[in-house]
């Protein structure tokens, strides 16, 4: 629209000036003598512009400003009443369980979700932040390009503000997070950049007014969210936590690639190790190497305390290490040439959480991977 109006009046400008110069030149040529005081008071020259015909500038009429957001008087409440809070009005709720809440607008150029999760007890300022950082890594990595525009942690606390493309569109979102006690609350806020500005105060103040209630967290909320996990080679697949980190390793240990995810305070873990013979190995070698592998992570004075071999032929080892208090599961496998190594494994600090966990994750092993 503005570009419209200045080319219009460059147009008019530039003849106002040729025109100028054209009465000029006339009045400094030849003349043909008049009577007395007839040029005293010359014609008016009238100069006719866009004599072409090209196209007069049509005004745009302005983009509307979008209306910020109206929430309803009456609070919307998680079916486990864990959390309650004050939605958009005329938002649509798109999905429900007892921890979690979708909500989406009418145009669908804008929706939030809403969760609980426990962490089985009040994590540190540490194992806090730490867990935010892998609940937005977990949130975006699948957008096609992502840029955290601001952020605050304090303790039990977080706010993240952030930008990101998706299916050729640019994307705005708020993601809130609060601990009460052993539960995380989670609020995240997408929307249209179009709208971003108009929204965000809105999205702010549905925050602002959230109600928790911890006594109404459950055992089965328990790191319910979880994130898919795809070994190397397509080989197999788990679910791990959104909130633990997932890092990969491939110099620790020689000729294998090692993947870990670890719980944000630290006191639990799962290890994905693939190690690459170079021929094919025999029965009595597989669990030979295997067992070395372990010992190089997690000391030498790892203990076997029971051995399983299992329907699908995966054999399972229970151990522990009196040292490091350090206690796990780990099922090993050939495929080919390739070992695999997957251990489970937690600290005596908590074990009456983290051992929940692990089954659950151990519980969704999938071979080969499921299609999409």
């Amino acid at each position: 629209m503005f570009a419209l109006k200045k080319n219009y009046i460059k147009a008019f400008v530039l003849i106002t000036i040729l025109s100028a110069i054209v009465l000029s030149a006339c009045g400094g040529g030849p003349r043909v003598k008049m009577a007395p005081g007839y040029e005293t008071t010359p014609a008016k020259t009238e100069v006719k512009t866009n004599v072409m015909g090209t196209p007069e500038a049509t005004p745009l009429p302005p983009t509307p400003t979008p209306e910020p957001l109206t929430l309803d008087n009456t609070p919307y409440a998680l079916p486990s009443q864990a959390l309650s809070l004050f939605t958009p009005q005329g938002w649509v709720l798109k999905n429900e369980d007892a921890a979690y809440a979708k909500f989406e607008s009418l145009d669908q150029r804008a929706w939030f979700e809403a969760a609980v999760e426990s962490t089985g007890y009040q994590l540190s300022e540490e194992g806090f932040e730490n867990y935010v950082k892998n609940v937005m890594i977990s949130l975006y990595t699948g957008a096609d390009g992502y840029e955290n525009l601001d952020s605050g942690i304090e303790a039990d606390q977080a706010a993240f503000i952030s930008s990101y493309q998706k299916n050729g569109l640019t994307w705005y979102a708020y993601d809130f997070f609060i601990q009460r006690s052993q539960a995380i609350y989670a609020l995240s806020f997408q929307v249209v950049a179009e709208l971003w500005e108009a929204y965000l105060m809105g999205f702010q103040a549905v925050a602002d007014r959230i109600e928790t209630r911890t006594g109404y967290v459950t055992g089965d909320m328990l790191y319910r969210f979880m994130r898919s996990y795809i070994a190397p080679n397509d080989q197999f697949s788990l679910s791990i936590p959104m909130g633990w980190s997932l890092s990969r390793d491939q110099e620790s240990i020689e000729g294998a690639v090692v993947d870990t995810g670890i719980s944000p305070d630290g006191q639990a873990s799962v290890e994905i190790i693939t190690y690459a013979a170079e021929q094919a190995l025999a029965s009595q070698d597989i669990g030979q190497i295997a067992i070395s592998i372990m010992k190089q992570l997690d000391g030498e004075n790892l203990r076997i305390r029971a051995s399983n071999v299992l329907d699908d032929e995966r054999i399972r080892l229970d151990w522990q290490v009196n040292e490091s208090g350090m206690y796990g599961f780990t099922f090993f496998w050939l495929e080919s040439t390739d070992l695999y190594i997957l251990t489970l494994k937690y600290s005596d600090e908590y074990p009456e959480i983290y051992q929940n966990v692990l089954v659950d994750i151990g519980d969704s092993y999938r071979s080969p991977v499921p299609a999409n």
